[in-house]
């Protein structure tokens, strides 16, 4: 008879989530910090070099934070080995999570910190472009910039954002964090 104290018992991995949640916080925080430091320093969003850099930014906090959640979660977790498919996991879902909260804050600051902030942006934005897009491009830009203060836009908009920054994230990230065990 096999006993419940056997070796050959299966071991389940540790939960990831207070690693996912716990980085996916800090995430949320570093990119909310970003923003607003971008908002209160008056930076013109409406350019394409401003953003290139906010792309190339959030990517490297994005990744930067989900390499940090997937060595926690490796090394004081799992005792110092994990596969790529688990590390990508962890970093996608922690980046997620950066994303909503760092989402959530641009909703706040359209619609109750700055409510003037979309038209402003959205009048920079016609006057930089009016030139350089075919007028129907330029129409549609202006009817996104209508829907930014709609709450089902800006859920839908940032969800859609937390899961293709956050595979993209993950994908980086777990190259950096995964270690794979031996083989024996």
């Amino acid at each position: 008879m096999t006993t419940l104290d056997s070796s050959a018992q299966h071991h389940s991995k540790p939960p990831i989530w207070n690693t996912v949640l716990r980085y996916g916080g800090i995430c949320g925080l570093a990119m909310v910090v970003f923003s607003l430091l971008s908002y209160l320093m008056g930076v013109d969003m409406a350019s394409m070099s401003t953003g290139i850099i906010n792309f190339v930014v959030a990517v490297g906090i994005t990744v930067g934070v989900s390499v940090m959640a997937i060595r926690h979660q490796r090394d004081t977790l799992e005792g110092g080995f994990m596969t790529y498919g688990r590390a990508l996991l962890i970093g996608a879902l922690t980046t997620a999570v950066g994303v909503v909260i760092s989402s959530i804050w641009n909703y706040i600051l359209v619609t109750i910190i700055d409510p003037d902030y979309v038209t402003r942006l959205k009048e920079s934005f016609m006057e930089q472009w009016s030139g350089n897009m075919p007028e129907e491009a330029l129409e549609q830009a202006a009817a996104n910039f209508d829907e930014m203060g709609d709450l089902s836009t800006a859920l839908t908009n940032g969800f859609i954002a937390a899961a293709v920054i956050g595979l993209i994230a993950g994908l980086i990230a777990a190259a950096f964090g995964m270690k794979n065990r031996p083989l024996e």
